[in-house]
């Protein structure tokens, strides 16, 4: 999901002003006691204590050696060291404030009561959370079940895999340099990204869906497409609008560039359905560390609902009580 795909590009990088390295601010920093140690001992700023491009700025020597800006880093440093104890002065001043207010109108404070940040529960946390575990562990087995009905839908049903040929089409299509409209031929395709195989493709919405990248050589060309199934996914829609098998797989959304219209020749490179159904099982527990469930249960419970092993048979009323529990009623 793209989500989790993507966490690594949502992080936000934090420079400190003061010492000039990631990862903390001016309120936390450690340069202005250390540079004050220094001064006291009567040396000269260590500037290995500072982030590269500030040392570089500050790294002007005098003819005998010694830093030129010597007495201007120690006077920010201490400008700095001022603004952190007066930061500490200012927190306790306002809680001793508060604390002699409440003692004014005979408040007591009550033991902070522990709560859940993924089920709002007020006898739990998240380390402890019931309903957190069966969350993931039921996305888990949707997952894993989706990932089967993909294999033997598409892969070992259809043959689709590196290798299979395919027939393709496009609106418009660059061969040669030549733009030519509505465009058919035949692809062969190279690579396929299997990690991303998971429930995100058949969502439409853009946190939470997936992109499955498909390599292909179209004419000579080698083009790299984000979920082509928009010919498959239509070819397998009926005139009611049920979607058969293969559309099941993927969102309506998907269809951009060069598209699969249908497999032209299985693949005889097929992975193997054990490696297949060992994939995409980290996802859900980083999901839930990091969101509450009334914020993911609009999306993820209906994916519970529709491809747990256990929607149906001798379980199926546990997991309608799971899934009661997540917020989700199933429509009749």
């Amino acid at each position: 999901m793209r989500i989790y795909e993507e966490r690594s590009q949502n992080k936000r990088t934090v420079n400190c002003p003061c010492c000039g390295k990631e990862g903390h601010m001016w309120s936390t920093c450690p340069l202005p006691a250390q540079f004050a140690k220094l001064e006291k001992e009567g040396k000269e700023p260590d500037l290995t204590l500072m982030g590269g491009w500030l040392q570089r700025r500050w790294d002007t020597l005098n003819d005998d050696g010694t830093l030129m800006y010597a007495n201007r880093l120690f006077k920010n440093a201490e400008r700095y060291g001022r603004q952190q104890q007066l930061r500490v002065e200012n927190r306790e001043a306002k809680k001793a404030r508060q604390d002699a207010y409440e003692k004014s109108l005979g408040i007591t404070k009550a033991k902070r009561k522990t709560s859940c940040g993924f089920c709002g529960g007020t006898d739990h946390n998240r380390r402890n959370c019931d309903i957190m575990f069966n969350f993931v562990d039921d996305l888990t087995r949707a997952s894993t079940n989706y990932r089967k009905k993909f294999y033997e839908r598409l892969v070992q049903g259809q043959g689709f895999a590196e290798g299979a040929l395919v027939g393709v089409s496009a609106s418009y299509m660059n061969i040669g340099g030549k733009w030519i409209e509505d465009f058919e031929g035949i692809g062969i395709v190279s690579k396929i990204a299997w990690d991303k195989v998971n429930l995100g493709l058949t969502m439409s919405n853009w946190e939470y869906c997936s992109k499955l990248r498909v390599e292909m050589l179209v004419s000579g060309n080698t083009m790299a497409i984000d979920n082509p199934f928009r010919g498959m996914i239509e070819a397998d829609i009926s005139d009611d609008g049920k979607r058969g098998k293969i559309a099941e797989l993927f969102s309506g959304s998907h269809g951009y560039g060069v598209q699969i219209d249908s497999i032209v020749a299985p693949s005889e490179n097929i992975p193997s359905e054990e490696w297949f159904n060992e994939g995409y099982t980290d996802c859900w527990e980083w999901i839930t560390k990091k969101k509450a469930l009334a914020d993911v249960t609009h999306y993820l419970t209906p994916l519970i609902a529709k491809w747990h092993p256990s929607r149906l048979g001798r379980n199926a009323g546990k997991l309608n009580f799971r899934l009661s529990q997540y917020g989700y009623t199933r429509r009749k």
